[in-house]
């Protein structure tokens, strides 16, 4: 496969922006778009050829993008209530897909149509093609520990997890917040102990209008079980608190741009701070990367995003509201 890879970004108006930066950095030429209207198309072409500098062709339907401009990769920037037809449309093009999470959501349908709708994204199978999701915090565990080694602390066996993100989205209450936040912290569970399940009867959740709290038992397929907490909030309008860690060693986590005007995470921990690569540009990297047979896969596949939604949903369906 040639070093330079179409690529098209069905929504890439919001989140889909910066799909389309890190793939135009990474090599890939960015050739469409797909909107939802002419102007929010117009709008949107205008956006990439300005603030970034991709002269893409924009379109209004996924099934006349996928036929006109065959992209070799698709990313599926697009409301979640979306996710699942987009991806079915452009898998069986073979087609390289990333995916926001979650991978499934609608309102009108049950947990259990979601999570088999999810079940089919993540069993779809093609011939020498890349599935992830965008879950970029699975990035999380290997800047904590090499932060880690830099200080001289020793976390020890992931024994007890705690992640809190918080986010200003005011569109999101009750149960939206933690469909909308929760598969953050389950991926860096996920990254830290390894595939496993929560422990039956060992969760507890409750879901506020702004704010839910969730604990339960993590056992993994290998190592000991890993107490977890995690704590996601809609509506801060103060400076965000993203915060995780294991064993009570708890990091800061930031993003902000370094001295070049480059976007970059930043940890801090017990008064120390280290730099790393932002996680989505981590994320979009691994992806093309495996794309390119540079890496054995992507950050997080679509089969993580399909055990993460059940973990999710899971606890959702065992959740206390208040």
């Amino acid at each position: 496969m040639a070093d330079e890879l179409t690529a098209a970004v069905v929504g890439a108006s919001g989140i889909g922006k910066h799909h389309a930066k890190w793939l135009s950095n990474l090599g890939c030429e960015v050739v469409a778009f797909v909107g939802t209207t002419p102007d929010s198309v117009q709008a949107t072409g205008e956006m990439l050829r300005n603030d970034l500098g991709i002269d893409a062709v924009g379109y209004i339907d996924v099934g006349d993008m996928l036929k006109e401009a065959e992209p070799a990769i698709v990313n599926i920037c697009s409301p979640p209530e979306f996710h699942y037809m987009h991806f079915m449309a452009a898998a069986p093009r073979n087609c390289h897909i990333m995916c926001e999470k979650p991978l499934t959501w609608d309102e009108d349908k049950s947990l259990d149509q979601l999570l088999l709708e999810a079940r089919e994204m993540a069993e779809y199978r093609g011939t020498d093609i890349v599935h992830a999701i965008n879950t970029q915090y699975a990035a999380a565990p290997a800047a904590y520990y090499a932060l880690c080694e830099q200080i001289g602390l020793d976390a020890g066996p992931p024994e007890k997890f705690f992640m809190q993100m918080d986010s200003r989205n005011a569109n999101k209450i009750y149960d939206r917040v933690w469909v909308d936040l929760a598969s953050h912290p389950l991926s860096v569970l996920m990254a830290f102990c390894g595939n496993g399940r929560i422990v039956p009867g060992s969760e507890g959740i409750v879901i506020s209008e702004k704010e839910v709290v969730a604990r339960f038992l993590y056992q993994p397929a290998e190592g000991p079980p890993c107490q977890a907490e995690i704590l996601v909030r809609a509506w801060c309008t103060e400076k965000l608190v993203r915060r995780f860690g294991i064993n009570d060693l708890i990091a800061d986590c930031e993003g902000r741009n370094d001295e070049n005007g480059v976007f970059h995470t930043y940890l801090t921990l017990n008064g120390h701070e280290a730099e790393s690569d932002d996680f989505m540009y981590v994320s979009l990297s691994r992806f093309v990367a495996a794309i390119r047979k540079q890496a054995s896969g992507p950050l997080a596949d679509i089969a993580d995003g399909y055990a993460n939604q059940k973990m999710q949903f899971a606890l959702l369906k065992s959740a206390r509201r208040e």
